[in-house]
């Protein structure tokens, strides 16, 4: 679901207020500050930041490089106003080294690109979420085309209780901390590429574990099979698990 950009402004807005009266009773900051153009502009800086991260993360826009940057610039001067630690715009400079972070996560979250589904060219639905779990369990549930990115969080797919139409469809889903357990038929053919940075992979009775990690499984009946599963799954930190059952 969107949210309008008035609305996350708006819950960016109460979450500070929040922290800030919770530090408050514990006399960490004092609340007695005039709520002026000083206090404000970091919190825009902030919404803005956050903003552009987000929908950076759920593939709709935005830049987590620049979201990322004006995020941290914003809390740190939230921090100098409230004089937590000393921060103005002439400090923006000491910032460089955050360069180098960028360019390691650049390099980490590209080498898991160049690797995708190779087998199937048809268009997928795209389903897109930040964080929180993903489950398909309900009776009947419809099994189509899907590409599923996640943030931080579970997902599950529960095929023996699904209807699977009579052709090859394709499943994907890249995540970057959680868990992607899948329960298929047996009587249902498919195909998996999965691939971990750490963490286990278990595809049927095939495990591996460690750090750059992947596993391909194919079912002998795959390739003359008109209802087929076609899977990739890409993770960063966790496990991996497919059932055949």
């Amino acid at each position: 679901m969107k949210r309008g950009f008035f609305n996350i402004m708006m819950a960016i807005g109460f979450v500070m207020l929040g922290v800030v009266l919770l530090l408050s009773n514990f006399n960490m900051v004092s609340f007695n500050y005039p709520f002026n153009w000083e206090y404000i502009y970091p919190i825009i800086l902030l919404g803005i930041g956050l903003k552009m991260w987000f929908d950076a993360v759920t593939t709709h826009g935005g830049s987590w490089v620049i979201g990322s940057f004006l995020t941290l610039v914003g809390t740190l001067l939230l921090l100098d106003r409230f004089e937590i630690l000393l921060f103005t715009f002439s400090d923006i400079p000491v910032l460089w080294p955050i360069i180098s972070v960028y360019i390691g996560v650049h390099l980490f979250l590209r080498g898991s690109q160049k690797n995708g589904p190779r087998r199937n060219k048809k268009k997928k639905n795209r389903s897109s979420f930040a964080v929180g779990d993903i489950s398909y369990k309900q009776d009947n549930w419809k099994v189509e085309p899907m590409n599923i990115s996640m943030g931080i969080g579970d997902t599950e797919f529960d095929f023996t209780r699904a209807f699977i139409p009579e052709e090859d469809t394709p499943i994907t889903v890249n995540g970057w901390i959680g868990d992607v357990k899948m329960l298929i038929p047996k009587h249902v053919p498919f195909r998996a590429e999965a691939f971990i940075k750490t963490g286990d992979i278990t595809i049927a009775r095939e495990n591996t574990g460690g750090m750059g990690r992947q596993l391909v499984y194919e079912s002998e009946d795959y390739e003359l099979a008109k209802r087929r599963l076609t899977i990739y799954i890409d993770l960063k930190i966790g496990q991996i698990q497919i059932d055949h059952v």
